[in-house]
């Protein structure tokens, strides 16, 4: 079994960019509540998902807020990740 708990949050070729965009929100509000590294990495592959579809946004100051956003949320799933690692050596 995969150890990404919300294997649901998945990118498919058949999603458009407005649908992968409203599951961004979704996540972020769902990270918000449990604070789950998968749950940020799935961020930031969902953001890098929008950056790929080259006419979905054409304006370069939003595409640049965007790569921003997601090495931010990358950094946020690296603390967490490291977080829940130094919290289950504590236990043991």
């Amino acid at each position: 079994m995969s150890p990404n708990p919300y294997p649901l949050f998945s990118i498919s070729q058949k999603d458009t960019p407005e649908q992968i965009e409203r599951r961004t929100g979704m996540l972020i509000r769902l990270y918000l509540k449990t604070n789950n590294p998968f749950l940020a990495e799935a961020i930031v592959e969902h953001i890098n998902a929008i950056l790929a579809f080259p006419r979905f946004i054409i304006d370069i100051k939003q595409r640049c807020a965007l790569r921003r956003l997601a090495a931010h949320w990358h950094c946020i799933a690296w603390i967490d990740s490291v977080a829940n690692e130094s919290a289950t050596l504590v236990k043991h």
